[in-house]
């Protein structure tokens, strides 16, 4: 590891310390060479319009806890074993949800059939968890945090491989995943949209106007808890007096073409709200009916949201979050439930 490359791990890892509990884990496996989570990227435009059906590594996803309330941050290391390339993640997680980072680190675990996560505590203390299977089984102490750490954790997996003869070398550490996916996005001000800011970047999102009938005998609160994604819900207030609530959905890769196949009942035969969708790369566009494309409105942010609710009403918009809803998952009977009724929908 060269000067500069230790510069930039330094300087990543310790703007956390103090604030964040952290985890380094592999972003791939070590014989594959392949970075599995980059099938995950499609673009969002023929996401939507063509509703393709998610492939089988997506589907599989991150456990639940990595997918709401998070305060989180994640930063992509490239790296090199011999001639392949090799990337791991730093995951930055609130120092009060050690149990979901544990959950995390042993989804990668499983994902990637390694053995070991690299740790750093709140103190800026590093470990190196061994598992067994799906549950840590020990732990290592390296000491205080030093950037040489990324390359004894990165030989550790290898020479836990079956690429034994390689060598990990760290070539760098990208900016933070969320900015990475949506670079030119204005963050300010989004304070009244509850979580948004935190999943900006990293799932897709819709704004769906609350609608009161029925479809097959349920309304839209019972189809959310089949959907099982989280949501804030948000209201639009206008001069004239009207004050439609909209519900935010936050949605995993994985999870939207069942969100957009249900939404499509949903809206089928409610008003002219407009539905909007900001995909994972910052876009925010009008859908129809059909969840097709209608509209594109430019780069999302709470100037362009809202110049678009007044060009099409012509009125003073202002945007209050309800600060009463706290949004708890189902319980698994709802979601057991829930998964049966969705699967026959047509």
């Amino acid at each position: 590891m060269d000067v500069l490359v230790s510069s930039q791990l330094n300087s990543v890892v310790q703007s956390y310390i103090g604030k964040r509990i952290m985890i380094v884990v592999p972003s791939q496996s070590v014989e594959q060479g392949v970075d599995a989570e980059g099938s995950n990227h499609l673009g969002a435009n023929s996401e939507v319009e063509s509703r393709l059906a998610t492939n089988n590594q997506a589907a599989v996803g991150l456990p639940y806890s990595y997918t709401t309330g998070r305060d989180w941050n994640r930063h992509h290391i490239p790296g090199f074993v011999g001639d392949n390339a090799f990337g791991m993640e730093l995951m930055c997680w609130s120092p009060d949800c050690l149990e979901d980072l544990q959950e995390v680190a042993a989804w990668y675990v499983q994902k990637y059939g390694v053995h070991h996560v690299l740790f750093i505590s709140l103190k800026g203390e590093a470990k190196i968890w061994n598992y067994d299977g799906s549950r840590i089984a020990g732990n290592h102490k390296l000491g205080p945090w030093q950037a040489v750490h990324i390359e004894l954790y990165g030989q550790t997996l290898v020479d836990d491989s079956k690429n034994k003869d390689g060598l990990y070398q760290c070539t760098s550490i990208n900016r933070d995943y969320r900015l990475v996916r949506a670079p030119h996005c204005d963050r300010s001000n989004l304070e009244d949209f509850g979580q948004l800011f935190n999943h900006l970047g990293a799932d897709h999102i819709l704004f769906v106007p609350v609608i009161n009938h029925k479809v097959d005998g349920r309304t839209m609160q019972q189809y959310l808890a089949f959907l099982d994604v989280p949501y804030d819900k948000v209201y639009h207030s206008f001069a004239n007096g009207e004050n439609p609530l909209y519900y935010v959905l936050y949605i995993r890769h994985c999870r939207l073409k069942v969100v957009l196949d249900v939404l499509q009942l949903l809206v089928d035969d409610c008003d002219s709200k407009s539905l909007l969708y900001v995909t994972p790369e910052g876009n925010l566009y009008i859908l129809q009916q059909d969840m097709s494309i209608l509209q594109g409105c430019g780069v999302f942010s709470r100037a362009t949201y809202i110049a678009m609710f007044t060009k099409l009403n012509k009125e003073i918009l202002q945007i209050q979050l309800d600060r009463d809803f706290h949004y708890n998952r189902p319980n698994m009977f709802t979601r057991m439930g829930g998964a049966m009724i969705l699967g026959q929908l047509k």
